[in-house]
């Protein structure tokens, strides 16, 4: 399978990634505390300012960092968290994405998609324990009706109601559609569609994702292009870290939001930071390429807090648990503060889990 014509869509420029990564080094402490102060103006940043924080190795250079990114947080948020529910609805998938338990060929995971019924009895749960906000989540594959599945649990989840309330937006995190289906999801009404290029390392890319439509790297960089031009001005991005080189990464995603800036006049509305994370029947989960630990951690949410204030972050319990607790108990000292916590703690209650006792990865 030949990758999508990226012509018409955006492109990565992998070359100036390189080229800023190369000359990002060995910046002294006045030019790292301009960019901070400029920082706290509520600008943003450029790429080759982001490639100098991520090159900061200095404790009280990153305490800095830390305390400019809290200072942006809370002009712009307060002190303010955002929680939601991702609901799974189905793990059926075509592709083979070596990282991922949902890959087609991992004959551990039993395989399910609910049904109309199910999705509503696990909508209500969620209702009933104050949810307002819910993450449609499917693999890249569904039922015999195709995408009609999605559309249709969309609908069932919003006419939804009950004595705590109902569900009031419903995000959608599914596989890149055409632009008459963007156009039929938008006629939904859903909040963002969230979808992440995993790593936009055009080679890193082709080595994980070795089956299925998803090995095809143009089309999914391209669909945030046809999301916005069917009228879908509220999507989310992200990548998954681990597979490559953190710091090229947050370049390649700064890349990705100058462009939907200039070609539609609105970046995301959020970026997704997770790392991979362990994976049933996944080698490479276990051991990731590119690990990013706890203290790169921090700051790749830092420097993209700074690099684009008025985006929301979206940070997940698929983190270790206890490095989750710490980020919040941070924050009341000099951490720069997180604005979504995705909860998947409370995915598929009861009887009707995909993944029966394992965890898995997505």
């Amino acid at each position: 399978m030949s990758d999508t014509d990226e012509q018409d869509g955006f492109v990565i420029n992998e070359k100036d990634i390189h080229a800023i990564l190369m000359d990002s080094a060995g910046h002294d402490a006045i030019v790292i505390r301009d960019i901070l102060n400029k920082s706290r103006e509520l600008k943003g940043l450029s790429l080759k300012d982001v490639a100098a924080l991520a090159a900061i190795s200095d404790p009280e250079l990153l305490g800095e960092l830390f305390a400019a990114a809290r200072y942006v947080k809370e002009s712009i948020y307060g002190r303010r968290l955002v929680l939601f529910a991702p609901l799974y609805i189905s793990n059926l998938c075509k592709n083979e994405c070596t990282y991922c338990a949902f890959r087609a060929r991992n004959t551990t995971v039993k395989r399910r998609a609910l049904t109309m019924e199910e999705i509503a009895r696990e909508g209500m749960v969620l209702i009933g324990q104050g949810h307002k906000r819910v993450l449609l989540v499917a693999g890249e594959s569904y039922p015999s009706e195709g995408f009609s599945y999605v559309l249709r649990a969309i609908e069932t989840l919003y006419s939804l109601k009950s004595k705590n309330g109902e569900i009031r937006r419903i995000n959608v995190n599914i596989a890149p559609l055409t632009l008459d289906e963007f156009k039929e999801l938008k006629g939904t009404n859903i909040g963002t569609y969230q979808l992440f290029q995993e790593t936009y390392h055009r080679e890193t890319y082709h080595a994980v994702h070795v089956g299925g439509k998803k090995k095809d790297y143009g089309w999914r960089l391209t669909a945030m292009d046809r999301a916005m031009e069917a009228g879908i001005d509220d999507v989310g991005i992200g990548v998954l870290f681990g597979l490559f080189d953190w710091r090229f990464e947050m370049l390649a995603i700064m890349q990705h939001i100058r462009y939907l800036e200039e070609k539609f006049g609105v970046g995301p509305h959020t970026i997704s930071v997770p790392r991979l994370e362990p994976a049933v029947g996944s080698d490479i989960a276990a051991q990731p390429p590119h690990p990013v630990d706890d203290l790169d951690f921090r700051k790749i949410v830092a420097i993209m807090r700074l690099a684009v204030p008025y985006t929301g972050i979206i940070m997940s319990t698929r983190s270790r648990q206890l490095f989750l607790t710490l980020l919040y108990l941070l924050r009341r000292t000099a951490n720069f503060g997180c604005i979504h916590i995705f909860c998947l703690l409370i995915l598929f209650l009861k009887s009707y889990s995909l993944y029966g006792n394992h965890k898995a990865h997505m």
